[in-house]
């Protein structure tokens, strides 16, 4: 089985069986106990990370969270953290977030051993799984090695104590690098809100050259009655939420304003109808405000009734599905999803490598994160107050 040691230090980690979590927070806080009540249920690494998240930069200054199965091994990595991961053909790789404002997030291959360090070194104790305070932390593993493609035999062994033991898979996508554009810059972040009518934000013109940027975005509706209008916040549209000095809108439980970043006073958390999330800043400057879900495509259509259906591109453009991608809305959270597009969509978040979505598999976005649907159709997602 997989063995875990950790030596005493300042900062938290969170130990389950497959998911290992190492950040500097008090043990004590709310976010600590979010991310067992995740790491316990075995959930997987994006949940863990939407929870780090909500709470802010400024909360959570540095942090190392780890899961390892047979079909995903990945690492993500942020502030004053290493993280050291030995292959079982005894190959080292060494992953820091030095110099990067947001994260870094790697995917890990044949893992045998992980070491990750926050503190000075000590003497190592052993941990089967639960919350300590640690500096750092120590994982041997050996249930997912029987999982793992066959790999040469090194000529020096190398790697110790590992055992091999059969595990059913479990079904989630893993994520590969991929190459993106060239970031473009942007203007300045429009301030948007309600509910868009239904309007062209240009004309449609002939399709352009390759070579040259897509011109024109089309906006359609669907939701226009005001019967439509009051669906649009039933159910899980109505949340809870603080208000900063400045009178931005955030989650009950956000440390910091999501739009200023400032420190949430106490007080009682309130009820209403969701605000706008932010916005789209599609690669033609046109925006697209996130009261609703939106999904982008060259003609997009169906069972889609109080989403936003944003038309790109042109009828002759074969890299860009009909129905390509979808963000959708759920609580706090903006989550981006690929509909099973022909060539794919990929992200690229702030500070980490370009990735491409697996096709039916919602990832969380964050601000700043480019979708690109093709070289000149993409989006960014943008908060504003």
């Amino acid at each position: 089985m997989t063995a875990v040691e950790y030596v005493p230090g300042t900062w938290t980690a969170v130990v389950g069986e497959r998911t290992w979590l190492l950040l500097s927070v008090a043990p004590g806080s709310d976010l600590v106990r979010r991310c067992w009540e995740l790491v316990r249920a075995d959930e997987p690494l994006d949940e863990v990370l939407a929870a780090i998240v909500h709470e802010g930069f400024r909360a959570v200054s540095g942090f190392a969270l780890v899961r390892v199965t047979a079909t995903e091994q990945r690492a993500v990595v942020r502030g004053e953290v290493q993280l050291q991961a030995v292959t079982r053909s005894g190959a080292v790789e060494e992953i820091t977030a030095a110099g990067v404002a947001t994260w870094v997030d790697r995917g890990l291959d044949d893992v045998a051993l992980l070491r990750v360090t926050a503190g000075p070194g000590g003497t190592a104790l052993p941990l089967r799984g639960g919350v300590v305070l640690a500096g750092e932390l120590v994982v041997t593993l050996s249930d997912v090695a029987a999982a793992l493609p066959p790999q040469p035999a090194p000529q020096t062994e190398v790697v110790e104590h590992t055992v091999v033991r059969q595990e059913e898979p479990v079904d989630l996508p893993v994520v590969r690098d991929h190459v993106a554009p060239p970031p473009v810059p942007r203007p300045a972040l429009a301030r948007t809100g309600g509910v868009i009518q239904s309007f062209d934000w240009a004309p449609r013109v002939a399709a352009a050259p390759p070579a040259e940027p897509v011109t024109h975005t089309v906006l359609r509706t669907n939701a226009t009655s005001p019967g439509d209008t009051r669906m649009l916040h039933a159910g899980n549209h109505r949340v809870r939420a603080r208000r900063c000095p400045s009178g931005h809108l955030s989650s009950d439980y956000a440390v910091h304003c999501r739009v200023c970043e400032v420190l949430l006073p106490d007080q009682v958390a309130i009820v209403l109808d969701r605000p706008v999330l932010g916005l789209l800043r599609m690669s033609t400057g046109d925006t697209i405000a996130l009261d609703r879900d939106v999904v982008v495509g060259r003609d997009p259509g169906g069972d889609r009734r109080h989403a936003n259906l944003v038309q790109v591109g042109s009828e002759t453009d074969a890299e860009i599905s009909r129905t390509h991608v979808e963000v959708r809305l759920e609580g706090w959270d903006v989550l981006v999803r690929d509909l099973g597009s022909t060539n794919g969509t990929t992200i690229s978040r702030p500070g980490c490598p370009p990735e491409q979505l697996a096709p039916h598999i919602e990832q969380f976005l964050t601000p700043g994160t480019r979708v690109s649907l093709s070289e000149q159709v993409f989006f960014t997602f943008e908060v504003g107050g």
